[in-house]
């Protein structure tokens, strides 16, 4: 491996709406390696390859490139240098071919008096597919018409056409973020393979992803990331997998935090129940019972089936076989508003794009769930609006100047409270929290738990999507652990006996 560094990030500081995403991290990246990038989800490991691409600026920290200062302000900017990335959402546009994807925002090297001459372009993107193994894919093909697996091995022929085309300047650095989600074993090896061509060319890759043995097998040097800090960095030959759960783990559960005085023992009652549920690509073969009074927290990966699970239980999706039953009928939803009616409303994660109406009033979102019983012959009450929406301010210690303060001034805690608020005013029987605390500081996540824990003890029961494994362990009375569309192991997490986070990582990746 040559000793010359191609990347190096100094210190770098991000922050979103105050919370600290990545604190003072630091990253070196030599010529000719893979460096392994691991951690818990929300550790920061997106957060920076992002800053590396040029798609969010850093707060402050400095980075440098084959020596010389670095700071791309867009992703075209990053390629021009030398460095692509494939994207964990996938960046492909899906109503336009392979070969256009291919060459997006590069297609004047094809044009003659502003025509884009076809032939030449689509031979283009016929050789670049060839060189990552891919020959079978057509160049002409909608994207649309590819299945997930194919359009990543796209999305790597992109980016290593990219960087290949301004490589004549130094060495190339690709960005992998979670590239193995959606590909086969075969698929996998297939990959790894054009790794290591790079890799024997000087380039250099940078490979996130939660599934640690292919970590362990592709990396050179591995970099643990926890919390948005550094939490460790070893060459590959002194990492096991235990080591980089130990790392990726930290410190155990604090009963005080998430007020575990307060955890109760579930009713006998089976308010929600999935047999045999499935959803084609998603999930399959998804069996458990929600009791009455029951935290039943939900931990896997991105891309694991947890959040698509969720999406049907509150009428996002429909399963494609097997039976949802809500309070001892069988059902199944097309909307979110007939969950609703059977009392199932989910506190989405990205609260001010789905939890809140930013442009409203605190009274007036607080009023969006239960917008029938406030009325008063077919029309809303404004002052059983604003009575409400007193009493859950006082209720939950929500700090605005007053009820008519626009949702969006408040501060992110704040916020998070007022989506509370409306789960709370609906008296739903079901809550799904998705990430209730993602974004808020460590003072408002004591709150929100405690006001789990109140919800709870009026007899609802939460279905918890924890930001982390350690708020998803604390809060939950029992565990259910999802990878690639399956449950692969389901744990009890009374007071006195809660799992450890090394036995739950060992079932998600």
């Amino acid at each position: 491996m040559s000793k010359n560094i191609l990347f190096s990030a100094k210190n770098i500081v991000k922050s979103f709406h105050g919370t600290q995403a990545l604190k003072e991290v630091d990253l070196d990246v030599y010529e000719g390696e893979v460096v392994g990038l691991v951690g818990e989800n929300g550790a920061g490991k997106s957060t920076l390859m992002k800053i590396i691409i040029g798609v969010q600026p850093q707060g402050s920290g400095e980075m440098y490139l084959r020596g010389k200062p670095f700071q791309p302000h867009d992703p075209l900017e990053a390629n021009a240098e030398g460095i692509g990335m494939v994207y964990q959402e996938q960046s492909l546009i899906t109503t336009l071919s392979v070969g256009q994807n291919l060459f997006f925002g590069h297609e004047k090297e094809f044009m003659q008096m502003g025509i884009v001459n076809w032939k030449k372009m689509y031979a283009e993107a016929a050789a670049v597919l060839s060189e990552v193994g891919c020959e079978d894919i057509n160049p002409r093909k909608k994207v649309i018409d590819l299945n997930f697996a194919t359009r990543q091995m796209v999305e790597i022929a992109k980016v290593v056409n990219v960087t290949k085309e301004a490589s004549t300047d130094g060495k190339c650095l690709i960005l992998l973020d979670e590239p193995t989600s959606v590909l086969n074993e075969t698929e996998v090896k297939r990959l790894f393979q054009e790794i290591r061509k790079l890799t024997a060319k000087g380039h250099s890759v940078i490979f996130v992803s939660h599934r640690l043995d292919e970590v362990l097998e592709i990396s050179d040097r591995i970099y643990v990331y926890k919390d948005g800090e550094n939490a460790g960095n070893m060459n590959v030959a002194d990492a096991t997998e235990a080591i980089l759960y130990e790392r990726m783990v930290g410190h155990e559960t604090n009963s005080e935090y998430y007020h575990l005085d307060k955890q109760v023992i579930p009713k006998e009652e089976v308010v929600l129940e999935a047999k045999d549920l499935g959803c084609r690509g998603k999930f399959k073969h998804v069996n458990f019972q929600l009791h009455k009074g029951e935290i039943l927290g939900f931990c896997g990966v991105v891309g694991s089936g947890k959040e698509e699970i969720c999406s049907v239980f509150c009428g996002d999706e429909s399963p494609d076989f097997g039976e949802l039953i809500v309070k001892g009928r069988k059902t199944k939803y097309s909307a979110p508003y007939q969950a609703l009616n059977d009392g199932i409303l989910m506190i989405p994660m990205e609260r001010m794009v789905e939890g809140v109406i930013r442009g409203l009033s605190v009274e007036d979102n607080i009023a969006l769930s239960n917008a029938g019983r406030l009325s008063k012959r077919g029309m809303i009450s404004r002052k059983r609006v604003s009575e409400q929406a007193v009493e859950w301010i006082r209720r939950l210690r929500i700090k605005t100047s007053g009820k008519e303060e626009l949702v969006i001034q408040l501060s992110g805690g704040n916020q998070q409270k007022v989506v509370f608020a409306r789960v709370l005013a609906s008296e739903s029987d079901v809550v799904i929290l998705n990430h209730p605390t993602r974004g808020v500081d460590v003072g408002a996540k004591e709150e929100i738990y405690g006001l789990i824990r109140d919800m709870v003890a009026e007899g609802k029961s939460v279905i918890l999507l924890g930001d982390t494994l350690d708020e998803c362990i604390g809060m939950s009375n029992r565990v259910l652990i999802m990878r690639d569309g399956l449950v692969t192991g389901e744990l009890d997490a009374a007071v006195d006996a809660k799992p450890s986070q090394v036995s739950i990582i060992s079932m998600m990746v």
